[in-house]
């Protein structure tokens, strides 16, 4: 029965999947988010894309600005995904 309880754990917390921070041009950089988890959600991920950015700019003693973002929300077929382009000032 043990190797259930791993299977079902690994079901319910889904898979979630991030570039990472990717230049995108002289001074700019993007990050992009999916969650495919059956308790994922755009506000979650959107937070973690958010923090990522502001952790990679204060690294560099800087603050993060948004450029752009771009939301999908989960739809029936659709899982949550966010996507954010930003610089460091």
């Amino acid at each position: 029965m043990k190797p259930y309880y791993f299977l079902i754990a690994a079901i319910l917390a889904g898979c979630a999947s991030t570039t990472g921070v990717v230049s995108a041009g002289k001074d700019q950089y993007m990050i992009a988010r999916e969650d495919n988890g059956p308790a994922s959600s755009l506000g979650a991920i959107k937070a973690q894309v958010f923090q990522e950015a502001g952790a990679f700019c204060a690294g560099q003693g800087k603050t993060m600005q948004i450029i752009r973002e771009n939301d999908v929300p989960r739809s029936f077929g659709q899982f949550p995904q966010t996507s954010l382009q930003f610089t460091c000032v």
